[in-house]
């Protein structure tokens, strides 16, 4: 809800696409900084106080937006602040998540904790949009961020009935050469290293589709605040799905075959995006795009976790969230001038040319991938 908020916002204070990617950036750029040394800090501490801070920190950012909001004095710039502090923070919240799923659940259940873990995940992306474009039009942004700010206390809550796991790492080095095993480790690994090349693309060009949601709602569709909220959420609809068939199926079927298939459905989902002649068709393509890269996110997420050692896991969570979340920053800023250069339609089909580039060269290069169980 806070996400969608936050776009319109920009939106409606500027005006200008290039400022949607230049917030989103701000929110990135810090964990491209700070992934990295965050899976050290993963691996050494207990991950449960590293998210009890983490989830407390998101908790006053919210609170401070939303009191920006309701006294009117909000600027673009407050926002791009803020939204550099929340990146610094889910540095260090995302690999830590992450890494935490094994320490609940054997690695033979790791792709159903990490598809029911995602299917949660989605449903707030059904949910919190659609909620969202509604309070934006009933009672204004600043209740979105309030709202979004009080959930966190349920958050807090479920971490502090969790009883606290001591770290796994057996010896420690010097910072830098901590992060270096982890690197060196998915260098000698074709599989983890083909997956994170994957990410990496996906998250460059083919996710970064949706800072541009604002202008196709309000400009190309005319579908104002409401149908801005539903654009995410079919996102989410169909991401829900495939986390749904995931956790109910997917041991069914090799594991590496469903992360290929989903490789390729998120950019096939995007270029329908952004050819779609009518509003309708366009949240089916949404709907499309969403399951492929959820599909694509549980199963790489689970592959990763399943082949990295207990000892690595954080370093390793924190490569794929440097590469995921870190890098998706020139993504948004690309995305966002190819829509001032050129149009928000081209600049969505150019990204899903690439990333749908990158499952064919993967398809063709790497057939271990799509071989692995």
């Amino acid at each position: 809800m806070q996400r969608a908020a936050q776009g319109w916002l920009v939106y409606e204070l500027t005006d200008r696409p290039i400022y949607l990617g230049l917030v989103a950036a701000c929110g990135t750029i810090p964990m491209l900084l700070l992934s990295l040394p965050a899976g050290v800090v993963a691996d050494r501490l207990p991950k449960r106080n590293i998210l009890l801070v983490t989830q407390s920190l998101a908790m006053v950012q919210a609170f401070v937006l939303a009191a920006l909001i309701y006294t009117g004095a909000i600027q673009v710039w407050h926002v791009m602040v803020l939204a550099a502090f929340f990146g610094t923070v889910w540095a260090f919240d995302m690999p830590t998540r992450h890494a935490m799923v094994l320490e609940f659940v054997t690695k033979d259940d790791t792709l159903n904790a990490v598809s029911l873990n995602s299917s949660a995940f989605m449903t707030g992306r059904i949910v919190g949009p659609a909620i969202g474009g509604v309070l934006i039009e009933v009672v204004g942004m600043a209740a979105c961020f309030l709202i979004n700010g009080v959930t966190f206390i349920a958050v807090l809550v479920a971490l502090l009935v969790i009883a606290p796991r001591p770290p796994v790492v057996r010896t420690r080095a010097a910072f830098l050469r901590e992060m270096g095993e982890g690197i060196s480790w998915v260098r000698r690994n074709a599989v983890p290293l083909t997956l994170l090349v994957l990410i990496a693309i996906s998250s460059l060009y083919g996710l970064s589709y949706a800072v541009l949601l604002p202008v196709f709602a309000r400009d190309t569709f005319a579908a104002g605040p409401l149908g801005y909220g539903l654009m995410h959420t079919a996102y989410a609809v169909g991401g829900l799905a495939a986390a749904v068939f995931l956790t109910s199926a997917g041991h069914r079927r090799r594991l590496g075959w469903l992360t290929t298939v989903a490789a390729f459905l998120l950019p096939i989902g995007l270029l329908l995006f952004a050819g779609s002649p009518t509003y309708a068709i366009a949240i089916g393509a949404l709907a499309v795009a969403g399951m492929g890269g959820m599909g694509f996110n549980v199963t790489a997420n689970t592959i990763l976790q399943k082949m990295s050692p207990d000892e690595l896991r954080g370093r390793v969570m924190s490569l794929r969230s440097f590469l995921f979340a870190g890098t998706s920053w020139l993504g948004d800023l690309q995305v966002s001038m190819f829509a001032e250069w050129f149009t928000e339609r081209l600049a969505v089909a150019i990204g899903a040319g690439i990333c749908l580039t990158a499952a064919v060269v993967a398809w063709w290069k790497a057939p271990e991938l799509r071989r692995t169980e």
